[in-house]
């Protein structure tokens, strides 16, 4: 009888194996879209897993549609976003800021990446590269800020081209603050001695630090005091007019080889009133016409965790004549003042261009390794952008990308 059973048993299950075997695996429906309206669902789920938080489909759509009405470049129109769905789910997404890029000689139709995201069971696979190659067949000149290695390599995989790491260059506001908390291997400050390390670290237990931070703020005056130049120039915070930023933008785009477009609609729509919480505009002037701006955003109130809680303000953007280094050097020390009343302990200034760069040791900013990476897909180079990063004027508020520091 058990015999007879267990022959009967491993028949049947041989027969639901051959069953098995014979019906069709379900192959999910792959789809790589623009996003639209009726995907708020789908991405609300997405957005959820991805950030451990709740968004509704309805602020989606919301969201989606103040976005388009607020577009610097088309108002009105959509701002350009892609999906990878697989029966409906949403596993791989990419946005866009629509921007212009000029080149020397015009000003070019273009988008910035933004917001590239894939579910992290689906990463290293085909997710990222299709979503991806689907933006770049309806969109033409992108560019993309980025840090991620891994990024990095599809971008360039895909065709991009990569200028290189911008520059971080850091200034203390609080130096006292700053080296009691200051931990030069987490910084990725690998030319530091290990000797000045051991001090530092020795410094830090013994209370020398605070002491050292006092004497270093009064050598920080004084240095910046010689860098003179900016008492000519008195900045003060306030929003300027969009048709004086125009104006101010056509007078600076011929001294630049390359550059995002930063006329008023832009620099307005990107640090103005929607983000005033954040952000502070700075204008120096000569007489009433506006000679330069500057904007710095509040660092974050609970501090840097990488950075043992050290606050860091942004300068996110900057525009002024490159000739004009008195008014450079006055929005740098204004930025200075401005970031110390937001209660930072140090100012980040990340720039491509030199005549940014060649002022900040007068302002005494280190150097720090540079982490955002500018990558351009121009195919066939049909727009003759600059080939070096230094010909491009870049700064850290390009691309959203002062939100990851």
């Amino acid at each position: 009888m058990g015999d007879h059973l267990r022959a009967g048993g491993e028949r049947l299950t041989s027969m639901q194996e051959a069953k098995a075997a014979a019906t069709p695996q379900h192959k999910p429906r792959i789809e790589v879209v623009r996003v639209g309206s009726e995907h708020a669902e789908a991405l609300s789920v997405f957005f959820e897993a991805i950030w451990s938080r709740k968004t509704s489909a309805e602020t989606i759509r919301a969201d989606r549609a103040t976005a388009a009405s607020a577009n610097p470049v088309e108002p009105g129109a959509d701002i350009p976003a892609f999906v990878y769905l697989s029966d409906g789910k949403v596993l791989g997404y990419i946005s866009t800021i629509p921007t212009r890029l000029w080149n020397g000689a015009t000003q070019i139709p273009a988008h910035w990446f933004i917001g590239f995201m894939v579910l992290q069971e689906f990463r290293g696979g085909p997710v990222g590269h299709a979503v991806l190659k689907e933006a770049i067949r309806q969109l033409g000149l992108i560019a993309v800020m980025t840090v991620a290695l891994p990024s990095r390599r599809l971008f360039k995989a895909l065709g991009f081209n990569d200028y290189g790491a911008i520059g971080n260059y850091l200034t203390l506001i609080r130096p006292a603050r700053v080296l009691n908390a200051l931990d030069p291997e987490a910084l990725g400050m690998s030319s530091v001695p290990g000797w000045a390390v051991r001090a530092l670290r020795l410094a830090q237990r013994s209370g020398l630090a605070t002491v050292g931070g006092l004497v270093g703020s009064a050598a920080l005056g004084v240095w910046r005091a010689a860098a003179g130049d900016q008492r000519k120039v008195k900045p003060r915070e306030e929003t300027p007019a969009s048709s004086e930023l125009d104006t101010l933008w056509n007078r600076v785009r011929s001294a630049l080889g390359g550059a995002p477009v930063r006329d008023g609609a832009y620099l307005l729509w990107r640090y103005g009133a929607a983000e005033s919480g954040k952000y502070v505009f700075i204008c120096a002037r000569d007489g009433k016409e506006l000679a330069g701006v500057a904007v710095v955003r509040r660092p974050r109130e609970e501090g840097d965790p990488r950075l043992s809680g050290i606050k860091v303000a942004t300068l996110s953007d900057m525009l002024f004549l490159p000739e004009n280094r008195d008014v450079a050097l006055a929005l740098l020390a204004a930025a200075e003042r401005t970031a110390h009343s937001m209660g930072a302990d140090a100012l980040l200034c990340t720039a491509s261009h030199p005549a940014i760069t060649t002022l900040l040791s007068r302002r005494a900013y280190v150097k720090l390794p540079g982490n955002v990476h500018f990558l351009v897909r121009d195919v066939k180079d049909v727009h003759a952008l600059p080939k070096a990063l230094t010909d491009w004027f870049l700064t850290r508020g390009d691309a959203n990308s002062d939100e990851v520091f």
